[in-house]
């Protein structure tokens, strides 16, 4: 599914953020609010939070994730 850049980019932090080591967290998180907090700048809803744009790509978080866990488990079956 083609979407928006930016929203891929915060998907993918997001996904990061959820798989990465202990020592990586705080690196994660700072990448994710970087990237929420430029998207929120440019959007015409300016009274939109963090917490409540996290709220509404939940949807598409899930989509993203479950692409993403099939295509890891594609590329492991062809590694055997």
């Amino acid at each position: 599914m083609a979407r928006n850049p930016d929203l891929e980019a915060i998907l993918q932090a997001r996904y990061e953020l959820e798989t990465c080591a202990p020592d990586q967290k705080t690196a994660c998180r700072t990448r994710l609010d970087t990237l929420i907090e430029a998207a929120l700048a440019k959007s015409a809803k300016r009274d939109l939070s963090p917490r409540a744009f996290i709220e509404i790509t939940a949807a598409a978080y899930q989509e993203f994730k479950l692409a993403r866990k099939k295509e890891e488990r594609a590329r492991l079956s062809r590694l055997r």
